[in-house]
C-alpha cells in the first residue's frame, strides 16, 4: 500500500494499480477533498517514486523522449514569453505512442512540456482516449492534468469527471471530486475513483452508487473489472432489486451471470421475510439464495423462524430449506412452538410474499409447553393453524401420551384445539400412584379446553380401554377393562367424568388382585416416557422409546375379561340398547 496526503486526509491507494503488483486485489480506505489539488498531483509524483525505488529490481526505468509538434495553424515566440511558443489551430502533438489534439497550445520545448486549451483529444493508446477542455501535461514523466469536461473513453466505458490525473507509467487514471461512468446498461456514481486501463479495473470510493434496469447498488468501497464483468464492495453495501435487498460489508458481484457472494453477516430481505447469514450466494437468474453458517430465515407475516447452518431460498419455486442443526420457532404470543428435524421446508406465497406451510423431515422433534412430539415428516399449516404428524407419530399433552398412524393437530390461539389420531390410535397416561389408563381405538378424536382434554372421541371397529379407578383418598377402588364399538369419555380437572359406550360393551372391574400383570396392558401398548422433550434444547436429542417391563403380554385384558364371561351373558349385553351412560367418580 502507498499513502496520498491528498487536502485534509489521507489516501491509501491499492497496490493493484502499481506495475508487477502481486497482488491485484488489496482493499483501499482513503480520505481526499478538493481543497488543495496541488497537494493531490505532487502526492502521485511520490506515489511514482516510491514504487520504482520499491520495484527497481523488476522495472526498467524509462528513457525520457521528447515530444513532438506535428502540425499547427499559426505558431508565435517571444523573447519575453522565454522558450514557450504558442501554437493556434488544429493542434497535433505526439509522444511516443500517445497523440494529443486541441485548438491551441503552450509547448515549452525545454521542460518538454505543453498546456493545451479548448476541444482538447488525446489518443492514449488503441482503445483508450481522453477529452478535456484544458490540459497540463509533462513528457518527462508522463503525466497530465485534465480540466473541466473531462471525458475518459475505453472501448464501451465512459468516464465523465471535471478534473481527472493521469499517468502514462502506470495507466493510471485519477479523479478527486465525483464523477460518472457509464459502462453498457450500467451507471456508476463515487467521490472517488481510479481506474488501471491495462487492466481495465476501476475503483471507486465513498458514496458509490451503481444503478441498472436489474438492480442499484450503494456501497462505500467498491473494485470494477470490465475485462471478467466482476464487483468487489467492502464496506456497509446495499443491492436493491425487483426481489429483494441485500446488505452486506464484503463480497462480489458477477455482473454478466447476476451473482453475487456477501460474507461478515449478510441480510437478505423483502417486506415480510428476512435472512441473514455468515455468508451468502445469490443466483438473481434463477432466484436461488444459499447460505452459510448461523442462519436465520424469518417470516413477519407468520411470525415464524427456520435456522440452520445451511439454508437455500428457491424464490421462483416459492420454498426455503434448512439443514445441519435446522429448527423452527413459531415465535407468536408468549409461548413459543420449536420444531427440529434433519431437514426443514418453509414453502410461501409468491404473491403474498408470506409463508404457507413449514415441512419437517427425518427425525423430528418439537417443545411447546402444552405439547410436545415427535415423528418422521411433519407438516405445519399456517394458515389453518394444522399441524400434520406421518411416520411413527408420538404426542404428548399434560400427562398424555398419543399415538397412531397419523396425527393431526388443530390449534387455536396458538394452544390445541383438538387432535385426531387416524389408526391404531391409542392414548396413555400414567395413573397417580401406579399402573397406566388407557385408551385405544381405530380414531381418536380429542377435545382440549384450557390446555386440557375435556372430550374423547373413540371410533372405528373396536374401543377399549382400562383405567385405575380410585377413591378420593387415593385408595384404589379397582381397575376398569371395557370394550366396544365406539365411545365418547368426558373429562374434567383431567380426570373422567362421563364414559358413554355404544354397542357390543363389555365391561368388567377388576380387583387389582384379581387382574394379572400382563393384562394390565391394551395390545399394542408402548410408554415412551424418556422420547419425550423435556424443553425446547431438548429437541435436538434422539432417544429410543424405552417400554416398561410389563409391556409383553401373553394375555390381554379385554381377552381375559370377554373369557370371564358366560356366553348368556354375552348375547344379553349385545342385545341391550345402543346408548349406556355410566357415572364414575373422577380420577385425579
Amino acid at each position: 500500500m502507498n499513502s496520498l496526503f491528498c487536502g485534509d486526509g489521507v489516501h491509501t491507494v491499492p497496490t493493484s494499480f502499481l506495475p508487477n503488483s502481486d497482488n491485484n486485489r488489496t482493499f483501499a480506505r482513503y480520505f481526499i477533498t478538493m481543497k488543495a489539488k496541488v497537494l493531490f498531483i505532487a502526492s502521485l509524483f511520490l506515489l511514482l517514486s516510491q514504487t520504482l525505488a520499491a520495484q527497481e529490481q523488476d522495472t526498467v526505468q524509462r528513457k525520457k523522449t521528447r515530444i513532438h509538434v506535428e502540425h499547427y495553424d499559426v505558431a508565435t515566440f517571444s523573447k519575453s514569453m522565454g522558450d514557450m511558443q504558442r501554437l493556434i489551430g488544429n493542434v497535433k502533438m505526439r509522444h511516443d505512442s500517445a497523440y494529443f489534439f486541441c485548438d491551441s497550445a503552450y509547448f515549452y520545448e525545454k521542460s518538454n512540456s505543453f498546456k493545451a486549451f479548448q476541444n482538447v483529444h488525446i489518443i492514449v493508446n488503441d482503445s483508450v482516449e481522453v477529452f478535456s477542455d484544458l490540459l497540463d501535461y509533462d513528457g518527462n514523466t508522463r503525466f497530465a492534468e485534465f480540466f473541466d469536461h473531462v471525458k475518459l473513453m475505453d472501448d464501451s466505458t465512459t468516464l465523465l469527471t471535471e478534473y481527472m490525473t493521469y499517468d502514462r507509467n502506470l495507466h493510471l487514471a485519477c479523479y478527486p471530486d465525483s464523477a460518472t461512468t457509464y459502462r453498457g446498461d450500467k451507471t456508476l456514481i463515487s467521490c472517488i475513483g481510479y481506474y488501471r486501463d491495462d487492466i481495465k479495473e476501476f475503483s471507486f470510493f465513498e458514496n458509490v452508487e451503481v444503478t441498472s434496469p436489474k438492480y442499484q447498488m450503494y456501497t462505500d468501497t467498491l473494485y470494477y473489472n470490465t475485462n471478467i464483468e466482476k464487483m468487489w464492495f467492502e464496506g456497509p453495501t446495499t443491492i436493491i432489486n425487483k426481489e429483494n435487498i441485500l446488505d452486506g460489508e464484503h463480497g462480489y458481484y458477477l455482473v454478466d451471470e447476476d451473482i453475487a457472494f456477501l460474507d461478515k453477516r449478510p441480510v437478505m430481505h423483502n417486506e415480510t421475510q428476512r435472512m441473514k447469514s455468515d455468508s451468502m450466494y445469490y443466483n438473481r437468474n434463477i432466484g436461488l439464495a444459499k447460505a452459510f453458517d448461523h442462519v436465520d430465515m424469518i417470516d413477519t407475516s407468520y411470525k415464524v423462524i427456520m435456522r440452520g447452518d445451511y439454508m437455500e431460498m428457491w424464490e421462483n419455486r416459492g420454498f426455503s430449506f434448512a439443514t445441519d442443526g435446522a429448527y423452527a420457532i413459531s415465535y407468536d404470543g408468549g409461548d413459543s412452538l420449536y420444531i427440529h428435524g434433519d431437514t426443514l421446508f418453509m414453502h410461501f406465497d409468491k404473491q403474498k410474499e408470506e409463508v404457507e406451510k413449514l415441512i419437517a423431515r427425518r427425525n423430528v422433534r418439537f417443545f411447546k409447553s402444552d405439547m410436545q412430539g415427535k415423528c418422521d415428516t411433519l407438516t405445519y399449516l399456517m394458515a389453518d393453524s394444522t399441524i400434520r404428524m406421518r411416520v411413527n407419530p408420538i404426542l404428548w399433552a399434560e400427562d398424555s401420551q398419543m399415538t397412531g398412524t397419523d396425527i393431526d393437530i388443530k390449534l387455536k390461539d396458538k394452544s390445541i384445539d383438538w387432535v385426531l389420531q387416524k389408526g391404531n390410535a391409542f392414548i396413555i397416561s400414567e395413573d397417580t400412584i401406579e399402573g397406566y389408563n388407557q385408551i385405544k381405538g381405530t380414531d381418536i378424536t380429542s377435545r382440549f379446553k384450557d390446555g386440557n382434554i375435556h372430550r374423547v372421541n373413540v371410533d372405528g371397529i373396536k374401543a377399549e380401554t382400562i383405567y385405575w379407578i380410585r377413591d378420593d383418598d387415593g385408595s384404589l377402588i379397582g381397575i376398569d377393562v371395557s370394550n366396544s364399538e365406539t365411545m365418547v369419555i368426558e373429562m374434567e380437572n383431567q380426570g373422567i367424568s362421563v364414559i358413554k359406550s355404544f354397542k357390543a360393551i363389555n365391561e368388567t372391574m377388576y380387583p387389582e388382585e384379581d387382574l394379572k400383570e400382563s393384562s394390565r396392558y391394551l395390545p399394542g401398548f408402548k410408554w415412551h416416557k424418556e422420547a419425550r422433550p423435556i424443553d425446547k434444547d431438548d429437541i435436538f436429542r434422539r432417544v429410543e422409546a424405552e417400554m416398561p417391563k410389563a409391556e409383553t403380554v401373553s394375555e390381554s385384558a379385554t381377552q381375559q375379561a370377554v373369557a370371564e364371561e358366560e356366553p348368556a351373558a354375552l348375547e344379553k349385553e349385545q342385545e341391550e340398547q345402543p346408548k349406556r351412560h355410566r357415572e364414575r367418580k373422577k380420577l385425579d
